[in-house]
C-alpha cells in the first residue's frame, strides 16, 4: 500500500496552501502523530474521512461548499499524485483547471490564438447543469477503475480503496455548519447536495471534486475532438467553447453534445447558452477574448470598484489607517492587478493607479 515517505509528501504539498489555517496547525503540533495514524488507518483499510465544515460563500454567486478536515486533504493529495500520471497522458491539450500549467491564463492564451483563425468566425459556448451535484458516483468510479487497471494494475488495490472512500462519502451525513442558518433559504434547492440523489454529486472545493471533473469528463472531450472533429475545444471545468465555420455547423454539433451527455454521462447542459461571431468578443473566465485584443470582463471591474470603495468607506470612516489596512488595500490592488496584467489593459491600470499602489514604499 502507501509508504510512510508518500504519505509526508502528500502532506507537505497540502501544507504549501493551508499551511496557516488552524486545522493545519493543530495537524502540525502533532505531525508525526497524525502522519502515522493516517499511515495506519489507510494500509489496514479503515480510513474514515472526519466531519465536513459545510458554510456558505456568496462570491461570485451563492453557493455551498463542503470543506474537509486537513487530515482528509491530505488524503486528497495522496490520491492526486497516484493518478496524475495515469490520467494525464490521455487528457486532451485543452482541458483546464487541477492540471499542472493549465490553469486560465493559458486556456485565455489558447483561445486568442483561435479566434485569430477568420475561418473559425463563430463560437458556441456551453455549460453543464449544476455540474458537480449531477455527477455520477457509479460511472466515475467506473473510468476511474478502467483507467488504473489498463495502466497500472499494480497500484491498483490502494488506489481504488482511496477513491471508493472519497467518491462514496456522503459529507451531509456528518459536517458541522458554520455561519448564519437564515442565510440557507437563499440557496435554490437544486444547488445544494442535501436534495442531490445519494448516487450523485460531489462536494465543491475538494481537490480531488476538482480532479476528478476531468476524469469525468475525459471521454467526452476525446468524443469531441476524435468523433466530432472539433478542431478548436477547450474546457475548463463544465465551461467549454467550441469554434466553427458557422452557425449551422455548431448547431448540429450542439445536438451530438447533448445527446453523448444525456446517455453516456446523465447530464444535462444549463439551458442557457451562446451561438455568436467571434468578433463579438467571448465572455470566458473573466475575460472578454476577440480576435485583436484580449479586455478585463466589467464584472471583475465591478468587483474590485466595490471592493475598493467598500474597503475604503470601512477604514476611513473613524479618520485612521493602519499598517494592516494599507497592507490588505494593497492586496486588493494586486489581486486585480494579477489578473489584469493578462489582459490588453493598461488604459484599464492608468485609470486606477494599480501600480502606484504597487510600489513598494
Amino acid at each position: 500500500m502507501y509508504s510512510f515517505q508518500e504519505i509526508n509528501q502528500a502532506y507537505l504539498e497540502c501544507r504549501a496552501n493551508k499551511r496557516n489555517s488552524i486545522n493545519a496547525i493543530k495537524f502540525e503540533i502533532k505531525l508525526i502523530d497524525n502522519l502515522w495514524e493516517l499511515y495506519e488507518s489507510i494500509n489496514s483499510f479503515k480510513y474514515k474521512p472526519r466531519r465536513y465544515i459545510y458554510f456558505l460563500t456568496s462570491s461570485p454567486k451563492l453557493r455551498e461548499v463542503f470543506a474537509s478536515d486537513f487530515r482528509d486533504r491530505v488524503v486528497h493529495h495522496l490520491l492526486v499524485r497516484d493518478l496524475e500520471p495515469l490520467f494525464e497522458p490521455i487528457f486532451i491539450y485543452d482541458s483546464y483547471s487541477c492540471r499542472k500549467e493549465r490553469g486560465i491564463h493559458l486556456a485565455i492564451q489558447r483561445l486568442q490564438k483561435f479566434v485569430q483563425n477568420q475561418e473559425y468566425s463563430y463560437y458556441l459556448q456551453l455549460d453543464i447543469k449544476s455540474f458537480f451535484l449531477n455527477i455520477h458516483k457509479n460511472i466515475l468510479f467506473d473510468k476511474i477503475r478502467k483507467i488504473v487497471l489498463k495502466r497500472d494494475p499494480k497500484k491498483a488495490q490502494r488506489v481504488l480503496y482511496l477513491s471508493s472512500k472519497i467518491i462514496f462519502d456522503d459529507p451531509t451525513q456528518n459536517y458541522r455548519f458554520k455561519g448564519k442558518k437564515e442565510n440557507l433559504c437563499n440557496l435554490p434547492p437544486h444547488k445544494t447536495l442535501f436534495n442531490a440523489p445519494k448516487d450523485r454529486g460531489l462536494p465543491i472545493g475538494n481537490l480531488t471534486s476538482q480532479f476528478f471533473a476531468n476524469v469525468y469528463m475525459n471521454d467526452f472531450d476525446n468524443f469531441i475532438k476524435r468523433v466530432l472533429k472539433v478542431k478548436y475545444y477547450m474546457r475548463y471545468v463544465d465551461d467549454m467553447v467550441l469554434l466553427g465555420r458557422s452557425k449551422e455547423e455548431l448547431e448540429d454539433i450542439k445536438i451530438n453534445i447533448v445527446t453523448y451527455l444525456r446517455y453516456e454521462l446523465k447530464l444535462q447542459l444549463r439551458e442557457q447558452f451562446y451561438l455568436r461571431p467571434t468578433k463579438r468578443g467571448i465572455d470566458f473566465l473573466g475575460y472578454v477574448v476577440k480576435p485583436t485584443h484580449t479586455l478585463v470582463r466589467q464584472r471583475v471591474v465591478n468587483n474590485f470598484k466595490y471592493k475598493k470603495a467598500q474597503f475604503l468607506e470601512s477604514c476611513f470612516k473613524d479618520g485612521t489607517c493602519s499598517l494592516e489596512d494599507a497592507t490588505k488595500f494593497r492586496e486588493i490592488n494586486a489581486s486585480f492587478y494579477g489578473h489584469s496584467k493578462h489582459a490588453n489593459s493598461s488604459k484599464l491600470m492608468d485609470k486606477y493607479q494599480i501600480k502606484n499602489w504597487l510600489k513598494e514604499k
